[in-house]
């Protein structure tokens, strides 16, 4: 595999591994890789009236990957998921961001609501 295809197939490794995690919970997967808005958004799920972003980071730990999702990209991310509800007429859905954080050991750390 060529060095520049590594780091996005780390991250897939990721998205799919966060995909299973929401999915054992009862979330139902809605969307991959989303692009609207000004932004894409790496995992859509919802659960009863719940819609729910995952923006899923992979790094060397968990504090790195963290840091990683800064001011802007969570605001094209908040802007991406108002143009995912306006254009599907999701408004009735409460919406929720959640970041999933990979070490390089593959272990999550999970940050709920991050958007409150």
């Amino acid at each position: 595999m060529p060095a520049s295809a590594e780091p996005y197939a780390v991250g897939q490794l990721a998205e799919r591994a966060a995909q299973r995690h929401l999915a054992w919970r009862g979330w139902r997967i809605c969307a991959r890789n989303w692009i609207g808005g000004g932004g894409e958004l790496d995992i859509v799920a919802s659960r009863w009236r719940s819609l729910l972003v995952a923006e899923v980071r992979r790094r060397i730990d968990h504090q790195v990957a963290g840091w990683s999702v800064d001011a802007a990209k969570l605001e094209r991310t908040r802007r991406a998921a108002h143009a995912l509800i306006r254009q599907h007429g999701l408004q009735r859905y409460r919406l929720r961001i959640d970041l999933f954080l990979y070490d390089a050991q593959g272990r999550l750390e999970r940050r709920r609501d991050i958007d409150r």
